[in-house]
């Protein structure tokens, strides 16, 4: 039996005037979903804590049975989904070059991102730039829009991704020094290591700013009206770390059908097959005949709508998911789990929120509610409330691939292993 999880990103909502008080979800009309609903279990599922909102990268950690010990940091996560080549002596940060203005001795962002700024542009900036600061080496590679990977090494691991961010991720404010995270170090050593780290990217992000602002390129487009790329706005550092990778963790193998960086990064990190797709309808006609124990598909559009704060936006793509999941209907066999990943408010001002969202799981060997219908509302009255920790668990559970608490064959699992890999007592 397959396990197959559709993940609709940022799922969950909150009510909203326009559509009378109710959410996107439940404002639409979503007949494969209620079908699923009818003939399934259905609930709430909790990302980590209620009202802690989470980024996707994190919660997908968690949907997948892992800790936040286990978490390497998203800039990790997204230079492996740009192939970079990941090394341990290095940290690896998202920085994206931004507009500021310089007000009485601090840098005010006016946009976080440049806009209409060129690959060849950006590339002729990176050239300008220093590459070595306070024993530390810097290297910026460029990956799309105004984005890069900024990734610190220091040659005696004199290094630590214990740091803050200097990007405020919100508009009109300053650019932040990057401190140390003291709740973050373990010892006294790491934190000496993050501050020396944090002190060394405070005077490259100084460095960076003297260059680009005074830049041929950023003067001829400050005469054009268009804005500077004068600033690096960095967040997310990490850095590499082992985790048991999700064949071994899970007893199954399994592929991520996804369209970004971080889930390539995230299938990599956890020794997942990916097959990148964007097409959504593709995806799931792609899933049905895939040959694997456990399938995740993503899709990013509900998210992306909900970004826009336009609730009725958000209403019709999530009707439009909703057409491209007839095909799953008809696959009897295999267990089926939908759910999101976080709540994505369309309304307000948060980025995400920390609402759980709605879950339901169909499969032959999964016990039926009364739910009728998909959505945050009616799947409140549904048999399930869990964590985000639990779901793999229930997954094995559900596929008959569950082990009695308690045995060891050979070592602790969570899995019934296959007797081929298992270690057999040898009678001469």
């Amino acid at each position: 039996m397959r396990a197959i999880l559709v993940l609709l990103d940022g799922l969950g909502d909150r009510p909203s005037e326009i559509l009378g008080n109710k959410t996107p979800l439940e404002a639409a009309y979503t007949p494969n979903l209620d079908e699923f609903a009818k003939r399934g279990i259905t609930g709430l599922m909790v990302p980590y804590k209620e009202g802690i909102p989470l980024g996707s990268e994190v919660a997908h950690l968690l949907l997948w049975g892992y800790s936040l010990n286990d978490f390497p940091g998203r800039g990790l996560i997204e230079a492996l989904g740009e192939g970079i080549e990941v090394k341990d002596n290095e940290i690896y940060l998202r920085a994206t070059f931004g507009f500021v203005e310089k007000h009485n001795g601090e840098l005010l962002i006016k946009d976080r991102r440049t806009k209409d700024i060129t690959k060849e542009e950006i590339e002729e900036l990176i050239d300008s730039l220093p590459t070595y600061v306070n024993g530390y080496e810097f290297e910026l590679k460029y990956t799309h829009d105004a984005h890069c990977i900024l990734i610190i090494r220091e040659e005696n691991g004199w290094i630590s991704d214990k740091i803050s961010d200097s990007d405020p991720f919100y508009m009109n404010r300053h650019v932040l020094q990057i401190c140390p995270i003291k709740k973050l170090c373990k010892s006294r050593m790491e934190y000496n290591k993050a501050k020396s780290t944090a002190k060394a990217l405070n005077e490259y992000l100084k460095k960076c700013f003297k260059e680009l602002d005074n830049h041929e390129i950023n003067r001829k487009r400050a005469e054009m009206g268009k804005q500077k790329a004068n600033m690096l706005l960095t967040k997310w550092a990490g850095k590499y770390k082992k985790v048991e990778p999700f064949s071994e963790r899970w007893g199954m193998r399994g592929v991520v059908i996804g369209n970004s960086a971080v889930f390539c990064g995230l299938a990599k990190f956890l020794g997942l097959d990916y097959i990148k797709c964007g097409d959504f309808k593709k995806a799931i006609e792609m899933a049905v005949n895939l040959d694997y124990d456990f399938i995740h598909i993503h899709t990013k559009e509900i998210d992306e709508a909900a970004h826009t704060k336009n609730p009725e936006l958000k209403k019709k793509v999530i009707e439009k998911i909703d057409a491209c999941l007839e095909p799953l209907l008809n696959l009897e066999n295999d267990l089926i789990i939908i759910t999101g990943d976080h709540s994505t408010p369309s309304v307000g001002n948060l980025i995400h929120s920390g609402e759980s969202v709605p879950i339901t799981i169909v499969g032959k060997n999964v016990r039926r509610d009364d739910v009728k219908e998909f959505n945050e509302r009616a799947c409140a009255k549904g048999s399930l409330y869990i964590r985000a920790c639990d779901l793999m668990n229930i997954i094995l559970n559900y596929t008959d691939k569950a082990l009695l608490f308690g045995l060891r064959p050979n070592r602790i699992l969570r899995y019934i292993p296959d007797d081929n890999k298992t270690k057999h007592l040898k009678i001469d």
